[in-house]
């Protein structure tokens, strides 16, 4: 039995990979037992395959109606064609393979089966409408599968910043291994995203802002009450962002670690950074 991907997830933030000035040290000092375990070297990075069966699998695809034989098309391909057909038919384009098919490779446990992480969006095209695949700026979630059975199953989505050249982390008590991603794999980063195994997923859970942790909330808008500035660390004597009038809905990612402050996006093209929690309310 074909096992299907899980639903799209909410629309994932994308991760910044700016420098900036350091804050002041009594809230640097809060952060340091976090930020030295983030630190932590990796034992291995994802790495870039472009041996994926595209063309094949959409043949395959198209004779699925017609055909009793079992197919060689991996089912994480096969099964997102689905949509990716009719969307693509919809607005009148015919769905076409990329010329340099892109994906990742990994081995998030010991079981010697790897993992493959790829958004079949980047490579596919939709000749005569290109853009019904688009996510924004924030670009699509990158989906993570693992072989199960005679199929594949999703096992996580992953945003479209942290995917390339993903680091693996030493396992805690012999489960699958944390996973670390940022700044579309170059490092140094000053923006590190940590996904650790939830029972049978991957879940993002906390964030490494230059040195300061942040536990993830589940994503939505929150509005300034009054006049606020957007900082670089979770302190009143941090450098100042930008400011922003009372009223503006901000995209809360997370809650800082080392005291009341939320970490923010005022918008998809500005600088991410900090904001007390007295001075946002929820929806």
């Amino acid at each position: 039995m074909r096992l299907l991907p899980l639903a799209l997830t909410a629309a994932l933030t994308l991760c910044a990979c700016g420098g900036g000035q350091e804050a002041d040290s009594a809230s640097k000092k809060a952060a340091q037992p976090e930020a030295f375990a983030a630190a932590s070297p990796a034992e291995s990075v994802a790495t870039l395959a472009r041996n994926l069966p595209l063309a094949e699998c959409l043949a395959e695809h198209s004779t699925l109606a017609t055909s009793e034989a079992p197919g060689s098309c991996p089912t994480y391909i096969l099964l997102a064609l689905d949509s990716m057909v009719d969307e693509c038919a919809r607005v009148g384009g015919t769905l076409q393979p990329m010329d340099e098919p892109e994906a990742w490779v990994l081995e998030t446990s010991d079981d010697d089966q790897p993992e493959i992480l790829v958004d079949l969006t980047k490579n596919y095209i939709c000749y005569g409408a290109p853009s019904v695949f688009a996510c924004g700026s924030q670009g699509c979630p990158v989906f993570l599968y693992a072989p199960r059975g005679d199929g594949w199953v999703e096992i996580g989505a992953i945003n479209a910043d942290d995917a390339p050249k993903i680091e693996l982390l030493k396992s805690k008590g012999g489960g699958r291994r944390t996973l670390r991603g940022g700044c579309l794999g170059e490092r140094p980063c000053s923006e590190l995203t940590y996904y650790e195994w939830e029972t049978d997923h991957y879940e993002r859970t906390w964030i490494d802002y230059r040195g300061y942790i942040v536990d993830v909330l589940p994503g939505g808008l929150w509005t300034l009450t009054k006049d606020a500035a957007v900082r670089t660390a979770p302190s009143r004597t941090a450098p100042v962002l930008d400011e922003y009038p009372a009223g503006t809905a901000m995209v809360v990612i997370g809650s800082a670690r080392s005291g009341p402050w939320q970490f923010v996006s005022p918008c998809n093209a500005c600088r991410r950074g900090f904001v007390e929690t007295a001075v946002l309310r929820k929806p």
